[in-house]
């Protein structure tokens, strides 16, 4: 049964695209375009903080179509396991950040769920 993998493939591309653009426009833009003397004054500090900023999207996007292509090829369950509990410390790390919950933060916990559903049933 496919379900359970596609939802975490399809769930991890969208939390990818949602964290990656949304930050852009919402965080790193505004950051990046108030007048600075400090830190994000130089160039490569800036670079450095957008590539960071968005390591964790490709993470959860790969992550995802890995789970996804790993129970199509009847693999085994050590790179779901590790996936769900990336997807659930993320997820919770997030939460605790925040202190409140966030979309970002639920989705990740509903691809860990999805994931252990997809250990358990296939």
């Amino acid at each position: 049964m496919l379900i359970y993998a596609i939802i975490v493939a399809v769930l991890g591309v969208i939390v990818a695209i949602a964290h990656s653009v949304l930050g852009e426009r919402v965080i790193l833009g505004p950051l990046y375009r108030e007048p600075t003397n400090g830190l994000l004054a130089a160039r490569a500090m800036r670079d450095i903080i957008r590539a960071v900023f968005h390591i964790p999207s490709v993470a959860w996007a790969l992550l995802g179509i890995a789970v996804l292509l790993n129970r199509m090829q009847a693999g085994s369950d050590l790179l779901p396991i590790s996936a769900a509990i990336i997807f659930a410390l993320s997820g919770i790390g997030n939460l605790a950040a925040l202190r409140r919950p966030h979309p970002g933060g639920l989705i990740l916990m509903a691809m860990a769920t999805a994931t252990i559903a997809d250990i358990r049933f296939n």
